[in-house]
């Protein structure tokens, strides 16, 4: 009998529209905010969250490692990470709208990469994000990028 074992996830693609993704390389903002169905998630600290610019261009701009993982409410992550948010007190409560009690995933990022050259992914992510593991990683990013080069 054979066993198959499912790769472990390195990390996740999550979208994020174009005019807020610079904040991170630019900015040196490094901490991500995202509201979820439920207050859990598959990541774990050091794996990575790997940034798709949404709207239209369908690229992989760069990357980060999982620092710390929290669920916060809006209150409370403006309160402990304003300076570090990628997002203003504005435009978060704007995301936020009538969900304010509602705890959302935080994370916070280090080694911020941003790529020389922006990655063309063959598919749209929604806004769930999309999982990858070591191979889906090395095949769509690391092998692309030295091609490129």
């Amino acid at each position: 009998m054979v066993m198959v074992i499912m790769s472990e996830y390195i990390g996740v693609i999550y979208p994020i529209p174009k005019q807020f993704i610079n904040r991170f390389f630019l900015d040196k903002k490094n901490v991500f905010v995202k509201f979820l169905s439920h207050e859990s998630t598959k990541l774990k600290v050091k794996q990575k969250i790997i940034f798709y610019e949404s709207h239209g261009s369908k690229k992989l701009i760069g990357e980060g490692r999982i620092e710390k993982i929290e669920f916060l409410t809006p209150v409370e992550i403006y309160k402990k990470y304003s300076n570090d948010l990628f997002l203003d007190e504005k435009e978060l409560y704007k995301y936020v709208g009538d969900r304010k009690l509602k705890k959302t995933l935080t994370i916070k990022l280090d080694n911020l990469n941003k790529y020389d050259e922006p990655v063309l992914f063959p598919k749209p992510i929604t806004l769930a994000g999309l999982y990858i593991n070591e191979k889906q990683y090395r095949n769509t990013i690391v092998n692309t990028r030295v091609k490129s080069k």
